[in-house]
């Protein structure tokens, strides 16, 4: 009998002692999540889901931390205390295609860009010196509301235009071209003018 209660007891200690772990979440942007099942601590091996949901405005983007993932809903097994960020952000699908003003200059975009916070190539066309048009080829990359182009062109010094996205219609930005900073906005063709007042989107040949 004495024999058959310290097993127990022994059994009682085990099964108290299993391992439990926590799951911890925070948040980047505008959104909030469900877990299921909810618990303060986990048994090892537990299954586990974790659903994204959006704010209105915003996007599920990545979970961040014990998964790198952009799965949703994410889906852990519970083997260690494990940490999460989960990542929203603002939907920005900037379209640069087509055509814009630039104080004096036409200039046309030709850009192919898969989804916000993506890589965009393509092509900027505008007018040359000559009376003629220059193609410029274009890559760049587009973060949250900052639009980054590298524009280059045989004959031409490299053009680097950074902007922010204002909305469909206005692109706040300017270039440098060969070391010097040009103050440059975007508009689309057809919408408000911009004040004259700043310099134009200049494109210089490397022997002028």
């Amino acid at each position: 009998m004495r024999n058959l209660v310290f097993c127990s007891i022994i059994f009682l200690f085990i099964i108290g002692c299993s391992d439990e772990y926590k799951l911890s979440i925070d948040i980047s942007g505008n959104g909030t999540y469900q877990v299921s099942p909810q618990k303060s601590n986990y048994d090892d091996g537990d299954a586990v889901t974790v659903k994204a949901i959006a704010d209105s405005g915003w996007l599920f983007n990545k979970w961040q931390g014990a998964e790198n993932e952009t799965y949703n809903p994410l889906f852990l097994t519970m083997n260690g205390d494990k940490y999460l960020k989960l990542v929203f952000s603002i939907p920005y699908k900037p379209s640069m295609s087509g055509d814009w003003q630039s104080i004096q200059f036409p200039i046309q975009f030709y850009i192919h860009q898969a989804n916000f916070d993506s890589s965009l190539t393509g092509t900027m066309v505008g007018p040359s010196s000559t009376g003629g048009t220059i193609t410029f080829s274009v890559t760049g990359y587009n973060r949250r509301t900052i639009i980054k182009m590298y524009c280059k062109a045989s004959g031409y010094f490299d053009i680097t235009f950074t902007g922010h996205w204002i909305n469909d219609s206005n692109v706040d930005g300017g270039v440098m071209e060969a070391g010097v900073y040009y103050d440059c906005d975007l508009t689309r063709d057809g919408a408000s003018p911009l004040a004259v007042a700043k310099l134009p989107f200049i494109k210089k040949r490397m022997d002028e």
